[in-house]
């Protein structure tokens, strides 16, 4: 352990150093406004933060370069905005590829912005917005203009004063303030422990950390009017500031009325019991019709944590796997809520914009057969694969069909060109014949009935289309070996695990040819950190949820940071571990998912 502890300052000065490229890295490639000469202006609508002053120069420049660059949306930072604010923002998201990243999220200076007509007329604007409004605007604008958004430095723009109550507001909309309070406790840590550990070598590590924002900034173009300031006195500054920030933070806790209602709500719910959400338990396969069953998974809800006991049954008859018994529709619309929206809106963003290189697999796997003009995504959500698809077939017209309010925020967005809001059998007679393209990824489980819902798919393609479907694969060898922590059992949403064989069964059956199969390559690498994740979840049970029989006191709140930051350096552990096993898994057939592309008969 000593040992250790004698590394620990040449780490940490090591990291500070990584860390102070990686932050120039993410403002050095900024563009700066020529607003040295007046020019025509008022193409655009633009939002100023309260006590924000934009001269016609600089309105001018802004404009001159959004239409050389084609941008609809322009977040302009000033150049001297301050230490703190421009790390701050550095940190949130900004990098080089932010404008060709139609999934990128980060908050804005929260200063001014340029917006194009079209953009401003799917979004409501206010007049003299806060700076917490303006910089959460960017990453709304953002959705709208998923590749036309981009940021510039005004020279003409002068830095707004943020105060701890607007920062902790920032941040909490931004990342979470768990998020971005975290790093800079473990630097503090690091530091404390170096100088005790080591006096010398952690001297020069606190020399460093004081040091680091010159390297950020030399020749950055930001450069904030307060810098040498901050950097003579940072030891003292930003701990303070980071003080002042939490006790702000304290101060205005505008949520708890919020989730006080959610709470009532939840526990007029939850004291009728938990027995109501379900229906008789079947005695045979859905799929089959054996009555030879057992029991394979009982299992909680690990991933909301809210009361019920699951069971998953197996059929030996053809291994199809179910919920039984399973939800009627008012447990569903119980155990749902405020998982994809609501509370859990952020969450669900988070998670859906994480996977880039997944959705174009998925996007490509049609290519060696056809080239999409119509494509329908159900089961689309929010609209995340249909944008991230139009980077493979940019001529390909992609409409999105979900139970969810999301697809209509999709709609809006302009991630799917159109959306179909209901219960895709419902809908089937309506879009016949339409599609030649359909896919299905991660909906199957979901569904009630999953033969109502591949006979609805038959309806809709044209003669020769084609259905991509992607499920969960209950043959893995991790389901085995984790059991109730194998994150796509996912109960209770899960209703129906369908092993591979039997959909290639039913498929033909309906008429279809299964053309290409996608086993290990369809893996998605997050075995091990999901149940990990799953496990520090239901340890540490986070107090804020609605449906927490309990109120949400500060020790309740403290052990579950304590939980969840105590697994932290285990789940790095867990990601890296999966990330090699999945060089192995996706040369097999063993990976926690499986793709099948099949041709309706023409």
């Amino acid at each position: 352990m000593s040992s250790m502890l004698g590394w620990l300052p040449v780490i940490t000065m090591i990291a500070l150093v990584l860390n102070g490229f990686r932050l120039r890295g993410q403002l050095g490639w900024l563009p700066v406004l020529d607003d040295e000469e007046p020019g025509p202006h008022g193409r655009f609508q633009f939002v100023l933060a309260k006590g924000a002053e934009l001269p016609e120069r600089t309105m001018a420049a802004a404009e001159d370069w959004a239409r050389r660059q084609g941008l609809a949306v322009l977040d302009l930072i000033p150049r001297g905005l301050g230490v703190t604010r421009a790390l701050d923002l550095a940190r949130a998201g900004l990098g080089k590829d932010f404008l060709a990243n139609r999934l990128a999220s980060a908050g804005g200076a929260g200063h001014a912005l340029l917006v194009a007509p079209r953009v401003a007329e799917r979004e409501e604007l206010i007049a003299d917005p806060d700076t917490v409004t303006t910089a959460g605007l960017t990453t709304r604008l953002k959705r709208l203009a998923c590749t036309a958004t981009d940021f510039a430095v005004a020279p003409g723009l002068g830095a707004l004063t943020e105060s701890p109550a607007q920062r902790a507001g920032r941040l909490r909309a931004e990342r979470g303030l768990f998020r971005a309070v975290l790093p800079p406790l473990v630097c503090y840590a690091a530091l404390l422990t170096s100088v005790v550990a080591q006096p010398i070598l952690g001297l020069g590590a606190l020399a460093l950390f004081s040091l680091q924002p010159y390297l950020v900034f030399a020749s950055s173009p930001v450069r904030p009017a307060d810098l040498h300031r901050q950097v003579a006195l940072r030891l003292v500054l930003d701990p303070a500031n980071w003080a002042r920030t939490l006790a702000a933070l304290w101060r205005t806790r505008t949520r708890g009325d919020r989730v006080a209602e959610l709470r009532a709500a939840y526990a007029a719910e939850l004291a009728q019991g938990t027995d109501r959400f379900f229906e008789s338990r079947r005695p045979d396969c859905p799929w089959c019709g054996s009555a030879a069953l057992s029991p394979h998974v009982r299992c909680a809800d690990l991933v909301l944590n809210k009361p019920g006991r699951f069971t998953l049954e197996r059929c030996a008859g053809c291994g199809h796997v179910f919920q039984n018994p399973r939800l009627n529709l008012a447990g569903l619309d119980f155990y749902y809520r405020d998982c994809y929206d609501g509370e859990g809106a952020r969450t669900a963003e988070t998670a859906f914009s994480a996977g880039p290189a997944v959705y174009r697999r998925r996007a490509e796997m049609v290519a060696p057969f056809t080239t999409p003009k119509t494509w329908l995504d159900v089961g689309g959500g929010h609209g995340h694969f249909a944008n991230l698809a139009r980077e493979v077939w940019p001529e390909t017209a992609f409409d999105g069909l979900d139970l969810g309010a999301g697809i209509e925020e999709a709609a809006r967005r302009g991630w799917v060109d159109r959306g179909y809001r209901g219960q895709f059998p419902e809908l089937a007679a309506e879009l016949a014949g339409r599609y030649d393209v359909l896919s299905m990824f991660h909906y199957l489980e979901h569904t009630r009935e999953p033969f109502e819902e591949l006979d609805a798919a038959a309806k809709v393609l044209s003669a020769g289309g084609f259905l991509l479907i992607e499920v969960p694969n209950p043959a893995s060898g991790y389901g085995r070996l984790l059991r109730t922590y194998w994150m796509p059992w996912f109960p209770p949403q899960h209703q129906h695990m369908i092993p591979r064989d039997n959909l290639v069964r039913a498929l033909t059956e309906r008429g279809f040819a299964v053309v290409a199969q996608d086993r290990g390559r369809a893996d998605q690498s997050m075995d091990l950190t999901m149940a990990l994740a799953l496990g520090l979840n239901r340890l540490a049970r986070n107090p804020n949820q609605p449906w927490r029989p309990v109120p949400a006191t500060w020790w309740r709140r403290a052990r579950y940071r304590t939980i969840m930051l105590a697994g932290a350096p285990l789940l790095v552990l867990s990601w890296l571990t999966d990330k090699l096993a999945h060089q192995v898994i996706k040369r097999g057939n063993g990976g926690n998912a499986y793709r099948v592309l099949a041709q309706r008969a023409g």
